[in-house]
């Protein structure tokens, strides 16, 4: 192999790395928003519709400021349903509390 070919080679994989490492950085947010979403409607009890929670869900992650905000919150709502394993309406309401308490 000529030195020609090892450097395209090496461009290449450092593209492609450069590629992957660029997708991960965009959509690990939006994996991580569709993970603790789904988890939060199938740990939320029977009462409250899984619309109306996932709504609510949408409210309170879009509230904060900025990605960094967001992305605190989606951590400790992920954090809560790891400890709470079948939280209480009254639970979801605290947690899920954006300025003014709303009701499920």
């Amino acid at each position: 192999m000529t030195i020609r070919k090892r450097s395209a080679l090496i461009i290449a994989l450092v593209a492609v790395g450069l590629g992957l490492y660029g997708a991960a950085r965009q959509y690990s947010p939006l994996l991580v928003f569709h993970v603790v979403e789904q988890s939060l409607i199938q740990k939320a009890p029977s009462g409250p519709d899984g619309d109306v929670l996932r709504e609510r869900f949408h409210q309170f992650i879009s509230a904060a400021p900025d990605k960094h905000s967001r992305m605190d919150r989606l951590l400790r709502v992920s954090a809560y349903l790891e400890k709470v394993q079948h939280p209480t309406v009254q639970q979801l309401n605290e947690l899920l509390a954006v300025d003014e308490p709303n009701q499920l």
